[in-house]
């Protein structure tokens, strides 16, 4: 990725990491739309980023990816990087009478709704040089969490089809990027008490693992995660689930 002079869609820009990455890009000299459902979000964000361009959709939906396309198509058609970052996580025991409804709505709105986005703004990124699209996923990949199963799940199938469509498309010139970041200071994490990484130093080594064109931005202790899921699965498994169901506890205290 050429590091300046990129026209680059975020989703769910508005607050934690998907923030930092959008301020880091417009520091670096990017021009850089942000998308959410939420309006007075957005225009927080702008109002403290004012060169941040901001679009309200809801890309879970068809009719946001529509609109989102559309907006896209008319204001930014030279739009070359795409950024699926938007997701949502539940804390949830397979056995809860909600446990369906939740995974439904995880699937659909961390899995279906990049991959349907993807498809919608491919005319769009195929016309314009340098076209990247980067599909953020968990350490979860790595080793699935008990407690958010279905969280796991949605970003595992996202993490597949990634690589899916990095092999469909290795004859041409658009680069697919998975980024694997670890625990990061954000609402997602809040009251965990676990070492978190900024989401400042997480955006900034995004940047740096884009500009050095890595496939895989594997961040922090995910690297761990990876090592594990090789070496002794089984272990790291259980050692990080046992750490996740005592912080629940705690958390609930």
């Amino acid at each position: 990725m050429k590091q300046s002079n990129n026209t680059v869609l975020i989703t769910g820009g508005g607050t934690g990491i998907g923030l930092a990455m959008a301020t880091t890009f417009l520091k670096e000299g990017n021009e850089v739309i942000i998308c959410g459902r939420t309006k007075t979000t957005l225009d927080e964000a702008k109002k403290q980023f004012p060169r941040l361009k901001t679009i309200v959709a809801d890309i879970a939906t068809t009719e946001g990816r529509e609109n989102l396309k559309s907006e896209i198509a008319n204001r930014f058609p030279k739009l070359n990087i795409l950024v699926n970052n938007a997701g949502i996580y539940s804390i949830t025991d397979i056995f809860d009478t909600n446990y369906i409804p939740t995974l439904e709505k995880e699937l659909t709105t961390n899995l279906v709704a990049p991959i349907a986005l993807i498809q919608q703004l491919m005319p769009i990124l195929e016309k314009n040089s340098n076209a990247t699209i980067v599909n953020v996923t968990t350490g979860y990949v790595f080793i699935p969490s008990a407690q958010s199963s279905s969280y796991s799940a949605s970003k595992s199938g996202l993490r597949a089809i990634t690589q899916g469509l990095r092999f469909n498309l290795r004859h041409t010139p658009i680069r697919v990027v998975e980024v694997i970041p670890p625990a990061v200071d954000t609402q997602m994490n809040k009251g965990k008490e676990i070492s978190l990484m900024s989401t400042e130093l997480f955006a900034k080594k995004v940047f740096e693992g884009l500009v050095k064109n890595q496939d895989e931005i594997v961040i922090g202790v995910s690297k761990l995660g990876k090592l594990l899921s090789r070496l002794a699965p089984k272990f790291g498994f259980n050692k990080m689930n046992t750490d996740e169901e005592k912080q629940n506890k705690y958390s609930k205290l």
